[in-house]
């Protein structure tokens, strides 16, 4: 079966960690493919405008141009209303039975995965690996990955990676202020915020 990383998450904007991601994951896990997800309508972002779905496609797009072995599903975009993750990876596994899914989170979602909804479900549908910090929150997330399997069942894997300290809220910040993205973000996704007048 074609093993693919599934990489979720608002992409408001996508920036080089979520890229980091997808790519130690693929590295550490084998993986053949790493797609990027952006969620349609993110229920836990309302306390905040969130930019138009089919904006953060394109950027999620754009950073994704010429990568062979990654691509953007726009599974959660097309489906409208609430997304949830659950229900995301059964659908996919519908779609793709050819496919062994991994879910792919950054450390600081692991802790949160236990309050989605369902988790039952998201483990019973895809395997889920998690980038712990290297040296500095590694025992801590073994341990939360093995309590999340006992309790939920499905299997969590941790995977040690350098820390990188980036979150779409401090790139938003920086456009604001009027700041370079350089680096932060491929540069045909900062190009695209400057041209749309997004974070102003």
């Amino acid at each position: 079966m074609k093993r693919i990383g599934l990489v979720g998450g608002t992409f408001d904007p996508i920036h080089a960690g979520h890229l980091f991601l997808g790519d130690r994951a693929a590295e550490a896990l084998s993986l053949d493919e790493v797609w990027y997800l952006p969620a349609g309508d993110p229920y836990f972002k309302t306390e905040r405008g969130v930019s138009p779905a089919k904006t953060r496609l394109e950027m999620v797009r754009l950073a994704l141009e010429g990568q062979k072995d990654r691509r953007v599903c726009d599974l959660e975009v097309r489906r409208g209303g609430r997304t949830y993750t659950c229900e995301t990876l059964e659908e996919l596994r519908r779609l793709r039975p050819d496919c062994a899914f991994t879910f792919l989170v950054g450390g600081d979602c692991l802790s949160e995965l236990s309050r989605w909804k369902d988790p039952g479900r998201i483990l019973a549908a895809a395997r889920v690996a998690v980038l712990s910090r290297e040296g500095r929150d590694l025992a801590r997330l073994q341990k939360e990955a093995k309590a999340l399997s006992r309790r939920f069942g499905g299997e969590v894997t941790v995977i040690p990676a350098p820390a990188i300290e980036l979150s779409s809220t401090m790139l938003r910040e920086r456009v604001k202020a009027g700041l370079s993205l350089r680096g932060l973000t491929p540069e045909k996704v900062e190009r695209y915020i400057l041209e749309n007048g997004l974070y102003r």
